[in-house]
């Protein structure tokens, strides 16, 4: 008599049932795609180990670090030789991101501190060492004087004033010089910096204020941050890439001329009244280009400011006109000064703050 309650004859064949195997095709599978995944995230990994020391024995660190604001900065602690500039030279960054010995933030007792803030001259780009920059001119020239040099290469006027805001002020300076390049008044306002094809915010007036206007980054630019492979990546991707190239025709610049005139004038403006809020001087100097024989926008802007603001300042062009005459004051084949450049920088700056009182004619140690 069969049971009623049975769900089939258990005295015949066992039914087939797929679902019993399924687990174990599932787990195949699964092992196949974490395989197919791991495998190439290790590779890439032991990749990118294997090129970050590579970097780092081969003195090829990379000095530049994204900045969500700035755009980027100098990479604190990177080491780097650079052999395709006018002359090799190697590169040593400090532990606060400037190509300068250390500096505490807090000022030493009886120190006069200088902060100079500028672009690749004043950083010392061509191949000019350390000691020979003008900013260390200038401080082996005087006593209980202290210049700090926090130049960034490729960087414009807009991203030299934020700099000064966010950092430069931590060091409590009692003078800051702004070092102002012909080129900076397009690379202010261009979203793709031309030289390095590097993104980087604007600021433009609204309601007579400025407005500051964010940078844009890719995500393969942001995972650059974190993994030098990223970064390679993106570097010979935007080279090839319609906006780097767009950069280097600088025609990526934003608002209209009149527009930028007002705003550069105000970065300057804005620059000399954080200096008078935090109780520091301020002077604005020009570094002109090799043979510029007719002022620029940059120094119509400096005269004007001079006249209207009462704001200090220091226009080279004569004088490194009348020393390049003399002897070459310029890397032949590069725009930067050479090592008698930066002297002639250092002496010029030297008398105009000792004749305009911002140092003290008895600090002068040494007749340059």
């Amino acid at each position: 008599m069969s049971n009623p309650q049975a769900p089939f004859d258990v005295s015949g064949p066992v039914a087939y049932e797929p679902e019993a195997v399924l687990p174990k095709s599932r787990t195949q599978w699964l092992g196949k795609v974490a395989l197919a995944v791991f495998v190439p995230l290790l590779a890439l990994c032991l990749l990118e180990v294997g090129v970050r020391i590579y970097a780092h024995v081969t003195s090829q660190e990379r000095l530049i670090v994204v900045d969500d604001v700035i755009g980027w900065r100098l990479a604190p602690n990177a080491r780097r030789r650079y052999d395709k500039e006018a002359q090799p030279y190697f590169i040593a960054i400090n532990s606060k991101g400037l190509r300068d010995r250390e500096h505490s933030y807090e000022k030493p007792p009886g120190i006069f501190r200088i902060v100079v803030i500028g672009d690749s001259f004043v950083f010392g780009a061509g191949g000019v060492e350390p000691a020979k920059r003008f900013t260390d001119i200038l401080q082996a020239s005087t006593s209980n004087t202290e210049v700090i040099n926090m130049g960034v290469p490729a960087y414009g006027t807009d991203q030299e004033y934020q700099y000064l805001a966010e950092e430069g002020f931590k060091y409590h300076p009692d003078l800051v010089i702004l070092c102002a390049f012909y080129n900076d008044f397009s690379e202010s306002f261009s979203t793709l910096n031309p030289s390095n094809g590097r993104p980087k915010g604007y600021f433009s007036m609204e309601g007579g204020q400025l407005a500051f206007h964010p940078p844009s980054f890719s995500l393969l630019y942001r995972l650059g941050r974190h993994s030098y492979l990223a970064g390679l990546a993106n570097l010979e991707l935007s080279k090839l890439s319609r906006a780097y190239d767009k950069a280097m025709r600088r025609g990526d610049l934003v608002l209209d001329l009149s527009e930028r005139m007002a705003t550069f004038k105000q970065l300057f403006a804005s620059a000399a009244d954080l200096c008078r809020q935090h109780g520091a001087e301020f002077v604005l100097v020009y570094l002109p280009p090799r043979a510029q024989y007719q002022p620029w926008i940059i120094q119509d802007v400096m005269a004007e400011l001079a006249a209207t603001k009462s704001i200090k300042t220091l226009d080279l062009m004569e004088t490194m006109k009348l020393a390049n005459r003399a002897k070459p004051a310029y890397f032949s084949h590069d725009i930067h000064f050479n090592e008698y450049g930066h002297q002639v920088v250092a002496k010029a700056l030297l008398g105009y703050l000792v004749s305009n009182g911002l140092l003290s004619s008895s600090s002068v140690q040494v007749a340059q």
